[in-house]
């Protein structure tokens, strides 16, 4: 277990050492995950971490780093969805040329070609000319006329399944140890500040970990 160089990091890392009892600890700089039970390793796992570009968009910036820091496993799920911030809709806007438009309930917009988006209850979906409706799938992006449309939050287009896996436990602020759909992403930085793991060790930690679990990450 290599020693970080980042003087809080180091820091928590010989924290983690010395400490008794079951926990979690993230390694940023090696992509490793390890569950120590007081002086000895009973797990270990690659992982995905977040990546150091962030995006700026109308003068907000966010950052994707996986923050430094001591946390802990505040709740547990299985199947999990994924509610895409806001980010989320923005970062596709930048990298794609394209205009968000925010939905709201009742929210209706006619397109070019004379069809219309409409969010009616939980479901955004799009009216064709004679009236008829159609949600679209969640998880896939609304865009139509250069613009993004983003589903609001409660929206069943909100919820996105399959890319947080199978498992998650959730570390407080939106931060996640979870899953993955896209498995060539483990050892590399490229999340937005959750850790991702194969499903299968994710599977493993959750069976492992308990509620109230420390986490370190350095």
């Amino acid at each position: 277990m290599a020693a970080p160089t980042q003087a809080k990091a180091v820091s928590l890392w010989g924290e983690s050492l010395d400490k008794k009892g079951m926990r979690v600890l993230v390694s940023t700089g090696t992509r490793s995950l390890w569950v120590m039970q007081d002086s000895q390793t009973i797990f270990a796992a690659p992982i995905a971490v977040g990546r150091s570009k962030g995006l700026v968009y109308q003068g907000k910036q966010y950052d994707f780093n996986t923050p430094i820091g001591k946390r802990k496993v505040l709740s547990k799920g299985t199947s999990p969805l994924w509610v895409p911030p806001d980010w989320h809709y923005f970062e596709i806007a930048v990298e794609r040329g394209l205009v968000p438009v925010q939905l709201k309930k009742n929210s209706k917009i006619r397109l070019t070609d004379s069809t219309r988006i409409e969010v009616r209850g939980a479901d955004v979906g799009r009216v064709n000319q004679y009236g008829n409706f159609w949600p679209f799938t969640p998880g896939k992006e609304i865009i139509f006329d250069g613009k993004i449309f983003i589903p609001p939050m409660n929206s069943n287009q909100r919820r996105v399944p399959e890319v947080l896996g199978t498992h998650k436990l959730e570390m407080g602020n939106g931060y996640l140890l979870h899953g993955t759909n896209e498995e060539g992403s483990i050892g590399e930085a490229v999340s937005h500040g959750c850790v991702r793991m194969y499903n299968e060790d994710v599977q493993r930690l959750y069976a492992l970990v308990p509620v109230g679990t420390p986490v370190y990450i350095f």
